[in-house]
This record gives C-alpha cells, structure tokens and sequence, in this order.
C-alpha cells in the first residue's frame, strides 16, 4: 500500500531503502541501513507468493509500531501540447503516518492510518476552487494459521485522494498473474480506492499447494476531470481465483489456475465478465535471478448500455505475462510484461492491455540509493476499437540516508499519454513534468506480545 496516498508519487524517494527489501525478489538486502528484523514474513507482503506454511517455527520477536513525518515540495508542469494549453504549479505537503505490525505464535496482523495536508501556488492556467487539500490512506491485514496445513490471509486498504494534479502520474509495478496492469492511473478529481483480498490457502504435501481467493475493488471520482470536463468511470469490481500449484524441483514450480473477474462501470452502463484458465511456471536460474510466467485462454463476456440501446459482445483472447528479477548486494533489476483484459485504468472501459516496466535501484554507497524506472501501457476497449490510450512515464531518483530515522530525496517523472476516445474526449496528448525534493522522519519501537 502507499503509505501517504496519492502523494507518494511527489515522495517517491522516501521509500527507496525500505522498498528495495519488499519489492525485489531473493535474499536480504544486507546494505540496507536498518537491518531487517527475524521473523515470520506475512503473505500480505508479498501477494504473488504462496504464504510459508512454516511460520510457527520462526521468531515472533518483530512485532513494531512505526510512527513517521514526511514533508516536501515539488514543481508540476502539465498540459495538452494539441491544444496549446499549459498548468504550472508548486505544491508543498506534510504527511503524518502510524504503522503496527504484530506477531503472535499462530496469527500475524498489520494496520496503518495516514493522514496528509497539501497546498498549492497555481502560476499558471486555470484556476481552480480549492488549493488546501487532504487525504486518508488506511489499510488492516492478518495472516492466520487456522491447522498444521492451513492458512487464512485477509488485507483490505482504503484511499482518499487529495491531489487532484496527479493525473497518469504512475507508481511503479511489476505486472504479475494477480496484477496484470502494474501501472494506476490517478484522474484530474479528488477520488476514493478501496481494495480487498481474502485466501485460504492448504498445504495438501510438501510439494502440492492449492489456494482459493476472493477479491474486491471500488473507485468513487468525486468531481469531473479537471482538464476534460468528463468524468472518469467509477467501477465496482469483485472476482475469485482458484489456483493449485506443485513443485517439481527446488528451482522449478509448476501451476494451473482459474480466474474470475467481474466489473461493473458506473451504474451498470458496462458489465463485464472475465474468465482466465491460466497455467504458471516458476524457475529460480540462480539465488538471485528468477523468471516466472502465465499464459491461458480468456473469454470476456460485455454488455453496454447507452440510454435506451442496450448491446451485448464477446471476446476470446490469450492472457500472458512474464516476469524477470536479478539482484546482489548492491543492485536490483526487475522487468515485466503482461497481457490482458482489464478495467483501463478508468480512461476507458474494459480493455485490452498490454503493459512493459522496468526498474532498476542501486545501493550507490552506505548512504546514497538510486532509483530509474520506465513504464509503456497501451490500452483498447473490447467494445470499440476507436477508444484507445497509451501511456509511458520515466522516473528518476536519488536518496540520501542522512541517519537511521532521516532520509532526504530528489526525484524526477516525466509521463507522456496520448488517447483516442470517439465518443467523449477526443484524440489528445498529454504531458506531465514533475521535479520534487522531500524529507522524512519515521521512529520504531519493538511491541510485546
């Protein structure tokens, strides 16, 4: 979860070190400047990963309560080169944030709350009503040994955002199977996020596991986009997988799985129901270098409604997506790729994506960490292929450890979108330039049992 919302993109930096431990595959990063604590490791931190069935055994003794501060400033520019139309700003934010996490012999559980205030100068472009803004980022999670073989895992985070500029600014992700378009879309409004998962996972052998989950997800604009004057597309969205996997060696694990998937945008002016049969493999080339991938039919289902005319449409498709981690003690690199029907970020319906991001972080020294990532997506509806988007963004960071609770940071994104939408928008290009600098302050303290 993003700790501060919508804001984090203007901190992005802040969270380099401690990302480089959640975010890369194979063994602990010993650079880090805060060694890790021993214990059990929750599911909810690495969602693509089968939950270890093995955690009574290990260490209870990193239970935690984090409190932290983080402030900064940044300069955004953005605008429409097709229509000749520019906004210029500088925004300043302070995010306050509270983190538990606790370990007991059979249950581990994780909540945070952050709050954040952020004002803006409009120098350029259109004003707006409002430039004192506020968000609410919340989440609450648990892992369950219920038996011997048998585990429950629950996480559900809540977002309100407050800044209503960081439309297509994206936060980096690795497409994987449970999250095919690793690249979120913020639109020019205030917006309200929720999401949720459930899992009961069975360890029926040593080598066999099968897993059972259900999801959720819910997206509120509250005003009209900013730019366009149209609204993004709110979406309900709820769905389920059931997924068996076998390990074949120690490097090697097979799997199959079926997915469902259901979005309902707006009020029921498109439904759309999407099944996936997929099948998974693992492969650790060495302890540090692992590929994995999934490829399977899909078979979405739609109906849209415009007034009182009402079509139906159907589409079979292949999903795929594969993925790529490489790592030592200094460096990590990680890139992806996915295909898949999707919700379109909320730009358009459901849609055909197809997405590529890369990332590759540094340990320059004890105290300097160094981040470069780039993102493409191109998106197109399954119910016309006239509302299309594409989108590719490059950030830039640096970090400076300046002691054990301070980090200060600089970071630069540029993103880049260019949409086709016959019925609503238009064709346009958009541009976004954002130059940020923040510090941060956050304190742990050990919790008993």
């Amino acid at each position: 979860m993003r700790g501060i919302g919508p804001l984090l993109i203007v901190v992005l930096g802040m969270c380099l070190t401690c990302a480089w431990a959640q975010t890369d595959t194979g063994a602990t990063d010993t650079t880090a400047t805060t060694p890790e604590q021993p214990g059990p490791k929750p599911a909810f931190t690495y969602p693509d990963t089968t939950p270890s069935l093995d955690f009574l055994s290990t260490s209870i003794e990193n239970s935690s309560i984090t409190l932290g501060i983080g402030a900064g400033f940044s300069f955004d520019s953005n605008g429409y080169p097709t229509t000749n139309t520019a906004q210029n700003r500088w925004l300043y934010n302070i995010s306050p944030f509270v983190r538990i996490q606790q370990f007991f012999p059979r249950l581990a559980w994780h909540g945070s709350y952050g709050g954040g205030y952020q004002a803006y100068n409009q120098i350029s472009g259109p004003a707006t009503q409002n430039n004192n803004l506020f968000s609410q980022n919340a989440s609450l999670g648990f892992l369950w040994q219920m038996a011997q073989h048998w585990q429950l895992s629950a996480d559900d985070s809540f977002r309100y955002s407050a800044d209503p500029f960081d439309s297509f600014v994206t936060l980096a992700g690795t497409p994987s199977l449970n999250n095919p378009n690793a690249v979120s879309y913020y639109p020019l409004s205030n917006f309200t996020q929720n999401n949720a998962f459930l899992t009961v996972t069975d360890q029926i052998t040593k080598r066999d596991t099968l897993a059972f989950t259900g999801t959720e997800n819910l997206r509120r604009t509250a005003t009209y986009n900013i730019a366009t004057s149209v609204p993004f597309y709110n979406l309900n969205s709820y769905g389920g997988r059931a997924n068996y996997s076998h390990v074949i060696s120690p490097r090697l694990t097979l799997g199959a799985g079926y997915d469902y998937n259901n979005l309902d945008f707006g009020k029921g002016q498109q439904r759309s129901g999407i099944q996936t049969i997929s099948f998974t493999g693992d492969y650790q080339i060495n302890p540090n270098m692992t590929i994995s991938g999934w490829i399977g039919p899909e078979y979405t289902s739609t109906k849209s409604q415009i007034g009182p005319f009402v079509a139906y449409s159907s589409l079979w498709s292949t999903a795929l997506g594969a993925n790529f981690g490489w790592r030592d003690l200094r460096n990590s690199f990680r890139a992806g790729y996915a295909r898949q029907v999707s919700d379109g970020g909320g730009i358009i319906a459901t849609s055909q994506t197809n997405v590529v991001n890369a990332s590759y972080r540094r340990q320059i020294t004890h105290k300097w960490s160094g981040l470069l990532g780039g993102r493409y997506s191109h998106n197109v509806s399954t119910v016309a292929s006239g509302r299309s988007f594409e989108n590719y963004s490059v950030d830039v960071g640096v970090g400076y450890q300046i002691s054990k609770s301070f980090l200060a940071d600089a970071n630069y994104i540029r993103v880049h979108q260019s949409q086709s939408n016959a019925f609503l928008i238009g064709t346009s290009t958009y541009n976004d330039n954002r130059v940020g600098v923040s510090i941060s302050y956050s304190w742990s303290h050990p919790l008993g049992r």
